[in-house]
């Protein structure tokens, strides 16, 4: 096993290396959403928490290459005063500001990464199935005991 120089920046690189090297194997055994929600965990984890003090590598706004990353399936509350539960509203109800993935260009970075990594912590999380084979999994973010956050990631944007 090779020596650790930088955790913070080496953690990144060997996540990478397994995904390149085992994905085929997960998915051969149809474990490739675990594997790859457990990498997506550490990964996270890894950065917030380095980052919560120097913001050395997400310093910066939501930029053109970075939201080619971010799924299509996203909404999240653009105000911090939140009156209305999305999960028992009727759509046409609501009277706040929801913004999706367009709206996250010149948001902060961190914003976001903090966001998906609660939704994990807090086990917010609900397995999409299609003709009984798990193909996705939908991630929201609880504040006040309101949902301010929802993310949809496919198999392939989980891979990505």
């Amino acid at each position: 096993m090779s020596e650790i120089e930088n955790y913070r920046i080496d953690i990144v690189k060997r996540t990478n290396e397994i995904l390149v090297d085992y994905y085929p194997v997960f998915q051969e055994n149809d474990r490739e959403v675990t594997f790859l929600m457990n990498c997506l965990l550490g990964i996270i984890i890894a950065i917030t928490e380095t980052e919560k003090d120097s913001r050395n590598y997400l310093r910066g706004n939501i930029d053109d290459d970075f939201i080619k990353f971010i799924p299509e399936k996203i909404g999240f509350i653009l105000s911090k005063n939140i009156k209305e539960d999305l999960t028992t509203c009727d759509l046409t109800e609501i009277n706040i500001n929801v913004g999706h993935k367009l709206n996250l260009i010149g948001r902060d970075k961190f914003w976001l990464l903090t966001r998906i990594r609660n939704c994990i912590a807090h086990q917010n999380i609900f397995g999409i199935n299609e003709n009984k084979k798990w193909i996705g999994v939908r991630l929201w973010n609880m504040n006040n005991s309101k949902k301010d956050f929802e993310i949809v990631f496919t198999i392939d944007e989980l891979k990505d």
